[in-house]
């Protein structure tokens, strides 16, 4: 489960999962225990209010995925959970009594995502593992084989500020042309359904491989969000930096308002809608995911340093963007530079696996495949040894 946002699933030693799905509900754990839905984002509907609630609808979901895809008895199956090193506790207990208690699996395993990934590029047992989830970016440290979570950074610029960036560039610069050609042209504020920018989001962006001049770095931000508009200055260098071929880009869309119609809006928005990402949100004071980098490597022990930044790997939704791993790679070297502390560091930075041979997305699942098909030890739960209550943590490594 991937920062409770998606879900994949398949077999120990298979090249790619056969189930893949988002899971719709958002929640986040209160002091209280209580589960709340998070507002300000409609892409997912579904609102929790108990961890119990929480509990059957993750069991509505993996039955589903069991008969669906699967095809097995849960009961005659082992099962192997990757997760991240900041996943909430309550969220682990919840999936492990749906999987021991309700759906009756014999045994658990739990397998550290940052790890599970670096295991698909070989023999690398060290190196910084940028997991770019749904709604963190996570930086964390993995040293001969174990992850260092003390260490790890954090930025909330991630896919979530990716789509109400987009959102925002498109209300305010795109247009829409009935095609019923009734009347004139209208603006975006009102027209663009979920499923309209997350195909934008899915199938049309790219990274820019040109980083912004600092000094406009200071008006960046989320479009959208708290009241952030960009600059003319900002906009006229989008332009004329833009790498797109054509300036306008045109996709036709079905509104409820309005029908069916063509959507136009500017080419440079398909290569800066991630540009928040590599430069920042002053405004809300988050970091960049280059930022979070650097500040990752000032934690680290020294003697670690060189290793880490030798081997930078990139996974997560996010970083299926085209040039979004190379335009990080540069932007992190430009930041090591910056900075006379880490300037030595930067002649040693590179992507830990330059051919990609696994999508960034599927890496911590098809690491954990093939840590399993190894037989590959780490913590284990059986369904006789679980309370209800506590779980092992996943540094508990079994001997």
């Amino acid at each position: 489960m991937e920062r409770t946002h998606s879900l994949r699933a398949g077999f120990s030693g298979d090249y790619a999962p056969i189930h893949s799905s988002t899971l719709k509900t958002k929640f986040t754990f209160s002091s209280s225990g209580i589960i709340t839905r998070t507002v300000g984002h409609t892409l997912h509907n579904t609102v929790v209010e108990s961890e119990e609630e929480l509990e059957m609808r993750l069991v509505e979901h993996f039955r589903d995925v069991y008969r669906r895809d699967l095809l097995v008895d849960a009961r005659t199956r082992k099962v192997a959970i990757v997760e991240s090193a900041l996943a909430p506790v309550r969220l682990r207990l919840a999936v492990a009594r749906v999987l021991l208690g309700n759906l009756r699996v014999p045994q658990l395993s739990f397998y550290p995502a940052s790890v599970a990934a670096l295991m698909t590029c070989g023999s690398v047992q060290a190196g910084l593992v940028i997991d770019c989830g749904h709604r963190t970016v996570s930086v964390t440290p993995v040293y001969e084989a174990r992850a260092l979570p003390p260490y790890a950074t954090s930025t909330p610029l991630a896919g979530l500020a990716l789509f109400d960036n987009l959102r925002g560039l498109l209300q305010n610069y795109a247009r829409f042309i009935p095609a019923s050609g009734k009347g004139d042209d209208v603006q975006c504020q009102d027209l663009l359904s979920d499923s309209v920018v997350t195909h934008v989001m899915t199938k049309m962006l790219l990274a820019s491989p040109i980083a912004l001049p600092e000094k406009m770095r200071a008006n960046l931000g989320v479009v959208g969000r708290n009241e952030c508009v960009l600059s003319d200055e900002l906009v006229s260098f989008y332009e004329s930096s833009s790498t797109c071929t054509g300036t306008a880009t045109r996709l036709t869309i079905d509104t409820e308002r309005c029908g069916r119609g063509l959507l136009l809006f500017p080419s440079w928005i398909r290569e800066r809608a991630a540009e928040p990402l590599f430069s920042g949100d002053p405004a809300a004071d988050h970091q960049s995911i280059p930022d979070a980098v650097v500040q990752c490597i000032g934690r680290v022990p020294v003697d670690t340093r060189r290793a880490l930044i030798a081997n930078v790997l990139v996974v997560g939704g996010v970083a299926d963007l085209p040039g979004f791993r190379h335009r990080l790679l540069h932007d992190i070297v430009a930041r090591l530079h910056r900075d006379s502390r880490w300037s030595a560091l930067a002649a040693d930075a590179a992507l830990a696996d330059e051919s990609q041979a696994f999508a960034p997305s599927d890496r911590s699942w098809i690491g954990t495949s093939l840590a399993v098909a190894a037989k590959i030890g780490t913590v284990e739960l059986s369904r006789d040894d679980f309370d209800g209550c506590t779980l092992p943590d996943w540094t508990a490594i079994s001997q």
